[in-house]
Parts: structure tokens; C-alpha cells; sequence
């Protein structure tokens, strides 16, 4: 598992919000509420100079929006999915904008079947081996140009 720590800047996203639980995570459709209706907000989306869009980002939070990690070992929480946008964007109605602080972040690609597999793994493992702690809630992120899957990881040193 390849593993980067990078510092992002504050991000914008637009997308479709909910209450992901034990009993009813709906993370998956959520997605399929965004991508269906993704013309509503597509001319929002930040590109990159080839035109693609820079991102789409599946970002967590706590229930109280202070993007602290979900509560009840991970399974609770706000999950907004949704297009990397520009900080003055303005969301459509039925659309909700996330503005994700700056932070610093363990990054490691997602294989789809091993997710719950390389969480576990970063979580247990990697953050204190790497002398630090989790420093708010995770972030999925897919990058539109290659298709690849990302976690990012809030870390601060301890």
C-alpha cells in the first residue's frame, strides 16, 4: 500500500447530503441521487487546464458539521457526495456546499474490494506508526482524469 502525506488546501465540494447509520448507510445512494442529477450542478465543477473535472469527493463529518470523525466506531454520520468546486460557488436548491478546512493527510489508493480492509489498516496501523493521530472525519475522493480511488485521512502530529 502505497502511502502519501500531503497538505491540501481548503476544498469546496456541492453534492448531495445525508445521515449514514448502522441501520441505513446510504452513502451508495446518495451517489446515485448526485450522479443523476449531476447537470444541475455540473457547470460548478473546478477542471483542471485539460478540461476534466479536478475531483468528486465523498466527505464525512460528524452530525454537527465540524467535520470531526462519525461517532459510534464510524458508523454515524454525515456524508456529503459530490463535485470539487470553486470556494464562491453557490449550490442549487436541493444541492448542499461543504467548505472542508485545510489540513494535513495520509493519502493511500482504494482497491473497491479491500476499502474496509485498507481503513482498518491505516487507522489501527499507519497513523501511529507515522508518529500521529486522526484529526477529523475521512474523505473518499475518486480523480475523474484516471479513476482512481483515494482515501484521505486528517492527521496531525502528536
Amino acid at each position: 500500500m502505497e502511502i502519501k502525506i500531503i497538505d491540501l488546501p481548503m476544498i469546496t465540494v456541492i453534492g448531495k447530503e445525508g445521515l449514514c447509520t448502522t441501520e441505513k448507510n446510504i452513502v451508495q445512494e446518495l451517489w446515485q441521487e448526485a450522479n443523476s442529477h449531476f447537470n444541475e450542478v455540473a457547470a460548478l465543477g473546478m477542471k483542471n487546464p485539460a478540461g476534466a473535472y479536478v475531483g468528486f469527493w465523498g466527505v464525512m463529518s460528524d452530525e454537527n458539521k465540524s467535520f470531526h470523525p462519525w461517532t459510534h466506531q464510524f458508523t454515524r454520520g454525515l456524508y456529503l457526495a459530490g463535485v470539487e468546486t470553486y470556494a464562491d460557488a453557490i449550490a442549487p436548491e436541493g444541492w448542499t456546499k461543504w467548505v472542508i478546512p485545510a489540513r494535513k493527510y495520509i493519502v493511500v489508493d482504494i482497491e473497491p474490494n479491500r476499502y474496509g480492509e485498507i481503513f482498518d489498516e491505516v487507522m489501527n496501523n499507519t497513523i501511529s506508526e507515522k508518529g500521529m493521530k486522526l484529526a477529523g472525519a475521512v474523505c473518499d475522493y475518486t480523480e475523474p482524469a484516471t479513476g482512481k480511488n483515494k482515501l484521505f485521512f486528517p492527521v496531525e502530529s502528536l
